[in-house]
């Protein structure tokens, strides 16, 4: 196994939205792109980028082992792990079912933790490394009707900051990107049984791809022990629950995403 001259970063889900602009950054900073898709079909139109393009199932662990060890065997080298890959899950909990929230939970944080459990062995191996978990507003506090999308995100959050310890020892160091409303197709693909909180979601997209990207690539080569990486209205709300009482925060959210 050859060792590649250059940084390799495998990012999860770059068939448009954060995960593309992402893996153009990257890209044009010098470095390896190995890029998750779902399926042929989504990646064809990928084919005339930098880009090597594995196929990955979010919902298959096996997929997340493989694509993890096709990288290692192919480079010799992780140095950074983006798990971007994911979907929002929107609408009142009692019209969702167990099926539902299973596929949110485990394709927004299992399937994170589970190319994460991969990846440590051969981080460690290297003495070197960088993981970063996309996050959300929604990993900060929660908003009605975004009950499982906030649940997957405060998750993923739980999961990194232990990490942050957990692996501090072996020099690799863990990132969380926390962007709000972000100006991608994400808003044209999810659950539309809550119509408020939908409309909500598109109204505060402020946030273009391009600029959660560059404070992605920041993160990663970032060598400090900094966690969390707000964007937007995220910023906002870490500091609303540092100074205003919770009961004021979670009206004031309701009031602004139902309008009651």
């Amino acid at each position: 196994m050859i060792k590649a001259a250059n940084p390799v970063v495998l990012i999860t889900g770059v068939t448009g939205g954060i995960g593309l602009a992402t893996a153009k950054i990257f890209v044009s900073k010098g470095w390896i792109v190995v890029g998750t898709v779902r399926s042929r079909t989504r990646g064809a139109s990928l084919g005339g980028m930098q880009i090597d393009l594995q196929l990955a199932d979010m919902l298959k662990p096996r997929d997340l082992e493989r694509v993890v060890l096709n990288t290692w065997r192919t480079y010799g080298r992780i140095d950074a792990l983006v798990c971007n890959a994911g979907y929002g899950l929107i609408g009142p909990i009692d019209t969702l079912d167990y099926a539902k929230m299973n596929e949110q939970l485990t394709v927004n944080t299992l399937a994170p933790a589970e190319l994460i459990r991969n990846v440590v062995p051969l981080m460690r191996r290297q003495g070197s490394g960088a993981i970063i978990g996309i996050s959300s507003i929604a990993g900060r506090t929660g908003i009605p009707g975004f009950s499982m999308y906030s649940a997957s995100k405060f998750a993923l959050e739980g999961l990194l900051e232990s990490l942050v310890m957990e692996l501090d020892a072996c020099h690799v160091r863990v990132k969380l990107v926390e962007p709000s409303g972000v100006n991608t197709p994400f808003w044209s693909e999810v659950d539309r049984g809550s119509s408020k909180s939908l409309e909500f979601g598109k109204a505060h997209r402020g946030l273009s791809a391009e600029t959660v990207a560059k404070t992605i690539f920041r993160a990663a080569t970032d060598t400090s022990r900094r966690l969390r990486y707000p964007l937007g209205q995220t910023r906002w709300i870490n500091v609303a629950h540092r100074i205003l009482p919770e009961r004021l925060i979670l009206r004031l959210l309701q009031r602004l995403v139902t309008g009651s």
